[in-house]
């Protein structure tokens, strides 16, 4: 076993079931993303279309926004 997966078991274990579960998906993701071998022609990296944000930069440029109010945290729920 490498020092990298010894270290995230033993992360693992010292943590709460919450934060384990994010680290998890954090780990899960990323392991995604390195077994991606290709992405399609015209995607970038985060697999959006080519020129996608240029395509629509400005779009509400005159249109008035309004900051929603804060909601209060979600709890964490264990999976």
């Amino acid at each position: 076993m490498s020092a990298i997966a010894i270290e995230l078991e033993q992360t693992l274990a010292s943590l709460d079931p919450c934060q384990a579960t994010l680290l998890e998906r954090l780990v899960g993701d990323a392991l995604k993303l390195v077994k991606a071998k290709s992405l399609p022609p015209g995607v970038d990296a985060n697999g959006w279309p080519l020129g996608h944000f240029e395509k629509y930069a400005g779009s509400f440029a005159n249109e008035p926004l309004e900051e929603p109010v804060d909601l209060p945290p979600e709890p964490c729920t264990d999976a």
